[in-house]
């Protein structure tokens, strides 16, 4: 994802699908694990996380748990 994307999303509310991407991150979860947990592909869940990352205007998991809880997303 280019840096560009990620000023243009910014700030949009999650997505109930991100939501529960990011809740399993915030778990403790790794890719497998939330995909198995979800029933999805593990490449479906590397695209969930870059969007919402996106969204959440942050560069990493752990950024985008605590910008989520910041936010009341989570």
């Amino acid at each position: 994802m280019n840096a560009g994307a990620y000023s243009l999303e910014a700030g949009r509310a999650l997505t109930p699908r991100m939501r529960d991407v990011v809740r399993s991150a915030a778990c403790g979860a790794n890719v497998n694990e939330t995909a198995s947990e979800l029933k999805i592909a593990e490449g479906t869940v590397r695209t969930i996380r870059a969007a919402a990352m996106a969204r959440l205007g942050v560069h990493s998991m752990p950024a985008a748990v605590a910008e989520a809880l910041r936010r009341g997303e989570l």
